[in-house]
Parts: C-alpha cells; sequence; structure tokens
C-alpha cells in the first residue's frame, strides 16, 4: 500500500480552457440542437396520440376446398 504524502500535490491538469471559448462554443451550438430535438419529440408525441384507428383490417384467406393428392407438402404415398 502506498500512502500519499501531505507534501505530494495532485498532477496538474493536461488542458485547462482558461479563455472558456470551448464552453462557449459547445452551448452555443447545444442549444438549436436540443430546440429541433424538443420539436421533433414534440411532433412524434403528438403525431402518436392523435393517431386515427381506422385503418383496414386484414383478412385471412379461406380455406381450399380441396386436398392436394400430389405436391411438396403432401406426405408421399408408397
Amino acid at each position: 500500500m502506498s500512502e500519499s504524502s501531505p507534501q505530494e500535490s495532485a498532477p496538474a491538469p493536461v488542458f485547462v480552457d482558461q479563455s472558456g471559448l470551448r464552453s462557449r462554443r459547445f452551448r452555443r451550438l447545444g442549444w438549436p440542437v436540443s430546440v429541433v430535438g424538443a420539436i421533433l419529440a414534440a411532433a412524434m408525441g403528438s403525431s402518436l396520440i392523435g393517431m386515427q384507428s381506422a385503418a383496414p383490417t386484414m383478412e385471412v384467406p379461406p380455406e381450399p376446398t380441396y386436398v392436394p393428392t400430389r405436391g411438396p407438402l403432401s406426405p408421399s404415398l408408397p
């Protein structure tokens, strides 16, 4: 176990943005992107809420009236 002595200080960060330019740039870019995302989410939510359920029903095809005697799915006869 290594114990840190009180004289050792934490290592200095590799990159420090003293001017704050990077933070401002991301903030300026982040607001329009988040507004567009909120508008798209609201549009998607409103389309789900206002959805009409008058879609046509799918009909089940009728059963065939004949039974095939020979075919790829019929059992082989002796």
